[in-house]
């Protein structure tokens, strides 16, 4: 009986810890999975001197999906012509399929929750002539909301990408939920 004591006590307490672990590892993943495709999509068109566009595309397959959401997968492509659009003569460089289940209603991007496409100029640069993207922010959110997972980190994150094309993470609390967050917050 003790030792079913003792087993039911490590129990109650290892679970939820467990389940917090899980639920901070799905966050990171997905998270990492994105900027690692916008450091792609940056650096294939400083490389290559093109636009390189990463648009929504239901799990990472076919066309842009104009409005669509990251959250169900996207493609990192050259857009040879600048028009957003997967055409015969672009190159796809990265297929992503969407994000979990728990991720795919937290996903906002600003300044709404419809993304068409984050385009960089051969530059390294956001937006080109032709096509101005107006996202500069993307917002990662799961069921926990706001919650301190601990040392004052979010559960959520906050992805602000800069006019030079570099992303800029936020996973401080204070960032997130505070005022400086366009997206209000998780």
């Amino acid at each position: 009986m003790v030792a079913l004591g003792v087993v039911a006590i490590a129990l109650g307490i290892g679970v939820p810890a467990f389940a917090t672990l899980l639920a901070n590892n799905r966050m990171s993943a997905a998270v990492n999975d994105l900027v690692a495709s916008l450091h792609a999509a940056r650096s294939e068109a400083v490389k290559r001197q093109v636009t390189v566009t990463l648009c929504p595309t239901p799990e990472g397959t076919g066309a842009c999906t104009n409005g669509g959401t990251l959250a169900d997968g996207w493609t990192v492509f050259v857009d040879r012509n600048a028009d957003a659009i997967i055409s015969g003569d672009d190159t796809v460089l990265q297929r992503h399929p969407g994000l979990p289940a728990e991720l795919r209603a937290g996903l906002s991007a600003g300044p709404t929750t419809a993304l068409s496409y984050i385009a960089f100029a051969g530059t390294g640069t956001v937006g080109t002539p032709t096509l101005t993207s107006s996202i500069r922010d993307l917002q990662l959110c799961d069921g926990r909301g706001d919650v301190d997972t601990g040392g004052g980190i979010a559960a959520g994150r906050w992805l602000q990408l800069h006019p030079t094309g570099w992303p800029e993470l936020h996973r401080d609390r204070v960032s997130i939920q505070g005022g400086r967050a366009p997206l209000g917050g998780c």
